[in-house]
């Protein structure tokens, strides 16, 4: 987390190591929001750009407006996060596994 109580993570093809195309997730905390962002507003990874998120141990879902889980971070406790923290996540709208790294 950083000062704006925010946690920036930036996520690549875990499967595909030809995909060279990124993602971008802002977590906000104050409001448990998230924010989905790829380079020229590409839908590579996720169609859904923002909703809500549900953290459950160490695994944070990412929700859509209708509450239908959109993807999945595992590993992460959004509140402790701390830049150099990575893990797995799955963006289910596209099939895609990815890696994900605290910015």
């Amino acid at each position: 987390m950083d000062d704006t109580g925010t946690v920036s993570i930036v996520g690549t093809n875990l499967d595909d190591p030809g995909d060279h195309k990124t993602l971008g997730l802002t977590l906000v905390l104050s409001n448990t929001t998230w924010i989905e962002s790829e380079p020229g507003n590409d839908t590579h990874y996720f169609k859904t750009k923002r909703g809500t998120y549900v953290r459950v141990n160490n695994v944070v879902s990412l929700l859509d407006n209708g509450k239908h889980e959109v993807g999945r971070l595992n590993n992460i406790v959004p509140e402790s996060a701390r830049r150099g923290d990575s893990g797995r996540g799955y963006a289910e709208e596209a099939g895609i596994n990815f890696t994900w790294n605290v910015k």
